[in-house]
């Protein structure tokens, strides 16, 4: 038996309680993640009428789960991270789309290379490594780092909440029972789509109105302004040895690609094809990830001293040592380091989320949310933007909402991939200063906090809205 008759509106302020618990645990008192997550998961269990033990059961249970289903990936996908930091691909990811633009719209260069980065890449590196690109930029064409930053943050924030192998979102449609490859074939195209357009329907007013702020005069030494009619070439960021453009975008694009391609196998090829079977084992999330760090690998040949030169800031590495040594070696130790906290968290998430979702009362709420006459879509999208705010961890808000959206998958009558992505797309709106990133982006772009405030928060949740009308539509005409 409960302590309390379980209600909605009883089960409402338990969840509001929880919130509150967590924001305590983390802002307050300065208590680690992982640790408030699971204080707030026992006590909530225990609220809920489950004993200690059974409590503990069920969250280790649901954590070892989630962490068995994207340990792999990650881990790998931070392997990979090391090896682009270390490669400079983001210049040359970069340069390819200054030179896709003809030299117009800059602000995109950036912006572009960010969305690219994201999907193999952790959001923060991603906003480390995209950081002196936009800085070099602005510099060079004399933009205001408060126009440039917010469509930068908004890609990182959407292909990293939005499209797997990114942690949370591989976790969400994992335990939603979401076909991974359609979530990122799915989420690229809503993503971009969103981008482009409130890059377009914003840019010039972000550029008469924002407050200035400067480039990082760290990332712009040596960098003087172009001239009025600098030549493209001009405008490209020098650097020595930098792979070429498909080198660059292959190790990042191709994991997504793989497992995109494996859904697209398995719904257009029979049961014991061949070619289905092959696709199925290289578009394995984990198989896929460790491709791309072999394709990494096996194509940076040439520039092996510049990226152990690179590699050496980190972590001492034998100036002789082979890329092979650099890649299984120097890249995973680093990795571990980046991606342990990442796993934890994102697998914690997941175990508070099923003490979220082990209670029948869900249900009665759906219920009562479908008579409101709110379309179904957006209640996903709702209750992950209103995690985001409350709990500023785009992983715990999407893990979050994943558990209340699990028991009433039926009730909502949408796929799996629909629910995924609107969580997705929710994380995006409402970050603030209870998210380590906004700290993080005004240390790296320069902005201080009222122009991250005032630019870059509205603007991802201008995206994430407009990111939310393109699914509304995919879903209404069954594509999703």
């Amino acid at each position: 038996e409960g302590i309390i008759v379980m209600t909605p509106a009883i089960y409402m302020i338990a969840l509001i309680i929880s919130i509150g618990i967590l924001l305590l645990l983390t802002l307050k008192l300065k208590v680690n993640s992982f640790m408030a997550l699971f204080f707030t998961a026992m006590a909530l269990g225990i609220f809920f009428g489950a004993s200690p033990l059974d409590t503990l059961n069920a969250i280790t249970g649901a954590f070892g789960s989630s962490l068995g289903s994207i340990g792999l990936p990650v881990l790998f996908g931070a392997i990979l991270a090391m090896g682009v930091q270390d490669s400079g691909a983001a210049i040359a990811i970069s340069n390819f789309f200054v030179k896709l633009f003809r030299g117009k719209h800059l602000e995109l260069a950036p912006t572009l290379t960010a969305y690219i980065m994201a999907i193999s890449v952790f959001g923060d590196i991603s906003q480390l490594l995209t950081a002196p690109i936009a800085a070099t930029i602005a510099k060079r064409k004399n933009l205001n780092m408060s126009v440039v930053t917010p469509y930068v943050i908004t890609a990182v924030w959407f292909t990293h909440g939005v499209v797997p192998p990114s942690a949370a979102i591989l976790a969400v449609a994992v335990l939603l029972g979401a076909d991974v490859g359609m979530v990122i074939i799915w989420g690229l195209i809503i993503c971009l789509a969103a981008l482009l357009i409130i890059y377009f329907l914003t840019v010039n007013w972000m550029t008469k109105h924002a407050s200035y702020a400067a480039p990082k005069p760290e990332y712009t030494v040596g960098i003087e302004p172009a001239r009025e009619n600098a030549t493209l070439d001009e405008l490209l960021i020098k650097e020595d040895n930098i792979p070429n453009t498909l080198v660059a975008f292959l190790p990042l694009v191709g994991p997504a690609g793989l497992i995109a391609l494996a859904s697209i196998c398995n719904m257009t090829l029979p049961e014991g094809n061949t070619l289905r079977a092959i696709m199925n084992f290289a578009g394995d999330k984990s198989i896929a990830m460790l491709i791309g760090i072999i394709i990494l690998i096996v194509t940076n040949g040439k520039i092996k001293t510049k990226m152990i030169r690179n590699a050496n800031r980190t972590e001492k590495i034998d100036e002789n040592a082979s890329l092979l040594e650099l890649g299984m070696g120097n890249w995973v130790s680093r990795a571990i380091d980046v991606s342990a906290m990442v796993l934890m968290v994102t697998a914690m998430g997941a175990a508070f989320a099923s003490v979220l979702s082990s209670q029948p009362v869900v249900s009665e709420i759906a219920e009562v949310v479908a008579s409101s006459g709110i379309p179904m879509i957006l209640i996903p999208f709702i209750i992950a933007a209103v995690m985001r705010a409350a709990a500023g961890s785009m992983a715990t808000a999407s893990m979050a909402a994943a558990g209340i959206c699990l028991p009433i998958m039926s009730t909502l009558g949408l796929s799996p991939v629909a629910v995924t992505l609107a969580i997705g797309l929710g994380t995006v709106l409402f970050g603030h200063v209870n998210d380590s990133g906004c700290w993080m982006c005004q240390e790296v772009f320069n902005v201080d906090l009222t122009q991250y405030l005032k630019y870059v928060s509205p603007m991802a949740a201008f995206g994430g809205c407009v990111g939310m009308a393109l699914l509304m539509v995919l879903s209404m005409i069954g594509l999703v």
